[in-house]
């Protein structure tokens, strides 16, 4: 676990170190495909991302076993009632909706199919003779728009994770559900960019709202605000020992844009029920 958290906190961290670290912890192999075809200039971020996540799990079950070894009475069935469930469809007893697992199940054979299409490109050669650059731009092709699909529904899958109940978390899930139901070929136009949603609810209406429902949101937008900046700032939404901030790229532009929409809405949601109470 040491060198997990090592690695995360140098500076000069080395991708290929990374990716041998994220191999040796992770149980997911399609993840692990996917960061040892990759580069670190294009993969980088998220391989912090993960190695942040697998972590995170180690040192949970590593404490769950301190926790149980402790356990005096020896015909009683361990209780750990903080620990992280191991069984399928839930975690921390919340129950996981059918779409994030269907999400999920996508994401891991998106990933397997854009590695079977590196593995083409690599076979292929080097040549420049007509019928390998058709061949070449074939597979170029197919893989563009599963990269895209593959990138669009891990950053929304994550994203409703991270939200709090409400009405930013209904919208990332409708996202999700549309693209499930739309068919890869259409995967550009399904669902409107993360980043664009957001810069387009810079200025929130709230005035149909009744106090309580603006309380609540207000309570919802506090909550939200903190773990995006922890996100930023720690690459999980719970503050970790020490900072690892999120690397500049789209997924820190996008947590940018994020924050500054909760902001404002929440600035909105104050301003409007300041201005009822001084009538």
């Amino acid at each position: 676990m040491n060198e997990l958290q090592s690695w995360i906190d140098d500076p000069d961290r080395d991708y290929a170190e990374g990716v041998a670290l994220f191999a040796q912890y992770s149980k997911n192999k399609a993840l692990v495909r996917y960061f040892q075809t990759g580069t670190a200039r294009f993969r980088m971020g998220k391989l912090v991302y993960e190695i942040g996540k697998v972590a995170k799990t180690v040192s949970d079950e590593r404490a769950n076993q301190r926790a149980n070894t402790q356990l005096s009475t020896p015909h009683q069935a361990p209780s750990t009632p903080n620990a992280p469930a191991h069984f399928k469809g839930q975690i921390k007893n919340q129950v996981i909706p059918d779409f994030i697992l269907a999400a999920k199940k996508e994401v891991s054979a998106l990933y397997a199919l854009i590695d079977k299409r590196h593995r083409e490109l690599y076979d292929l050669g080097t040549s420049n003779a007509d019928d390998v650059v058709r061949h070449r731009k074939r597979i170029l092709d197919e893989r563009k728009p599963a990269i895209q699909r593959a990138d669009r529904l891990y950053r929304l899958k994550e994203e409703w994770f991270a939200l709090d109940d409400g009405t930013a978390r209904e919208q990332v899930a409708n996202d999700i559900r549309e693209m499930l139901a739309a068919p890869l070929a259409e995967q550009p136009t399904i669902c409107t960019p993360i980043e664009t949603r957001h810069a387009t609810s810079l200025q929130p209406d709230v005035s149909g709202l009744t106090d309580l429902q603006l309380s609540k949101r207000r309570t919802q937008l506090r909550s939200s605000i903190t773990k995006t900046q922890n996100m930023l700032q720690y690459q999980s939404i719970r503050k970790a020992t020490s900072p690892t901030p999120m690397p500049k790229g789209p997924k820190r532009d996008e947590y940018e844009q994020k924050l500054k929409a909760l902001k404002a809405e929440f600035k909105a949601v104050t301003d409007e029920l300041a201005r009822r109470a001084a009538n």
